[in-house]
């Protein structure tokens, strides 16, 4: 892939192999390496569906040109993920990928890799850890206390806002009580003062 940043003068013809990608920028951008975000199944999900879906989201990558692709192994072929489309924010990129995985291969860890030219020829390899290891490590009780902590502090927010809302609408009341006051007399005022003229 050839990256041109803002090129104004005209030279001679460039001619590049099949397959190449020209972007042509009108300002400076430099190159950024993806940042992968996973996010795994829950425990839920594999209770109802009896399989787990891992999504990983690539994001704030420059160029748009990225390849990526989910295995159980290093020498495994590649596994049947679904890919969305790559899409801009900000002047960077990002795509999501997702893999869904039979209740029975939750066990097994998995490996993903992006290949991208900011990172090298050779594709980034990230190891996904099992989620049956991860739901076995996590113990119920920690997170319902979680849980609770949660609640509370929801608890508290509506409190404030509740009282902001009373707060502001008697402040609200008592202005609109002083101008219908001062507009009375004012309104005296100017009725007194036309009939003292007559």
């Amino acid at each position: 892939m050839v990256f041109v940043s803002g090129c104004p003068t005209v030279g001679p013809v460039k001619v590049f192999g099949e397959g190449t990608k020209l972007i042509v920028t009108n300002s400076v951008i430099k190159k950024k390496p993806p940042k992968p975000i996973f996010f795994l199944p829950t425990l839920e999900e594999v209770k109802q569906k009896k399989s787990g879906t891992y999504i990983c989201l690539l994001e704030d990558f420059f160029p748009n040109v990225v390849k990526t692709h989910w295995k159980e192994n290093e020498n495994s072929q590649p596994l049947a993920a679904q890919l969305g489309p790559i899409t801009m924010t900000n002047g960077y990129y990002s795509q999501v990928s997702w893999l869904t995985v039979q209740e029975e291969n939750l066990s097994k860890n998995l490996t993903y890799f992006y290949q991208h030219e900011d990172v090298g020829t050779e594709p980034v390899a990230v190891t996904v850890p099992s989620v049956l290891e991860l739901f076995k490590k996590s113990s119920p009780s920690e997170s319902c206390e979680k849980t609770e902590v949660k609640v509370e502090g929801l608890h508290e927010q509506h409190f404030a806002n509740t009282s902001a809302f009373y707060t502001y609408t008697i402040l609200l009341a008592k202005s609109a009580t002083y101008f219908i006051i001062i507009l009375f007399f004012l309104y005296q005022k100017r009725v007194a003062g036309s009939q003292g003229t007559k």
